[in-house]
């Protein structure tokens, strides 16, 4: 019988590279809601902006830096803007996920591991990053535990993260979310990370910048691209059902959208 994690791979082994994905996603390889305010006008170009968001929380970049589900690897690319690739390593619990990223973002490092259980020594990166899906770990608490362990004394953790709503049992049942990642608050969520060992916590609700961007953007992508002449009738408006649908889905279960930061104390063991 296959395990709830298995079946979440599996979902996203086969949703990430269709057709509508990769189109929407400008064949970029992301697959997150991305960053709104600083002026993106599509996917791609918010979904840079959401790793640039986080790279900017990062204190005194440089050193090792570890991308955590890095999915097809278009955060891992992005990051070579400001890492050299022998300095990012990449992680993911799909095989085929780290088959693109390999092939999207040459000469970084890549390796099949779950989040929560980091092969990695103590004290070995300068950074950890982690775009949208730590409330996909089993559990988000762990995560936090184990990025404490590998960053070195000083070093940063970035991540953006959603708070899902406590209606969202169905995610809960089919494993998306364990009943141990359903935060009811950013205070809650500060808390945790605080307990984990760190230091200067800092969590920002952009949910407008992040979720409602995105969610805005989609309900009218097929539209704009009809009216671009780069999508025809009927599949158009087939596509504008799917898509309102989903950005319906999402603005209903989601509740906050949070970019985070916090710090490894550099007198931390």
């Amino acid at each position: 019988m296959m395990s709830t994690t298995e079946r979440m791979i599996r979902v996203y082994d086969r949703t990430m590279p269709g057709s509508n994905p990769r189109r929407y996603y400008e064949n970029s390889g992301y697959f997150n809601f991305g960053y709104w305010g600083s002026g993106a006008t599509s996917q791609r170009a918010a979904s840079d902006a959401l790793v640039d968001q986080l790279t900017g929380r990062i204190v005194g970049k440089g050193g090792r830096i570890l991308d955590v589900a890095c999915g097809l690897g278009a955060s891992t690319r992005r990051l070579m803007d400001s890492y050299a690739p022998d300095m990012i390593t990449g992680i993911n619990i799909s095989h085929a996920q780290i088959a693109a990223a390999r092939a999207r973002a040459p000469g970084c490092g890549f390796n099949v591991m779950d989040a929560t259980v980091l092969d990695f020594p103590d004290n070995h990166f300068d950074a950890v990053i982690c775009v949208e899906a730590a409330f996909h770990f089993d559990t988000r608490d762990g995560f936090f535990k184990e990025a404490l362990r590998v960053l070195k004394p000083g070093g940063s953790l970035v991540l953006s993260d959603i708070l899902y709503r406590k209606m969202c049992n169905a995610m809960v049942r089919l494993g998306q979310v364990p009943q141990a990642n359903l935060v009811a608050s950013i205070d809650e969520y500060s808390a945790r990370l605080a307990a984990a060992g760190f230091a200067a916590v800092e969590v920002t609700d952009a949910t407008d910048l992040c979720l409602g961007g995105f969610c805005r953007n989609l309900a009218g992508w097929a539209r704009a691209e009809r009216r671009a002449a780069r999508m025809k009738l009927p599949r158009s408006l087939a596509t504008a059902v799917v898509a309102r649908s989903l950005a319906w889905y999402f603005g209903l279960i989601c509740r906050t959208y949070l970019l985070v930061s916090a710090r490894k104390a550099v007198t931390s063991n």
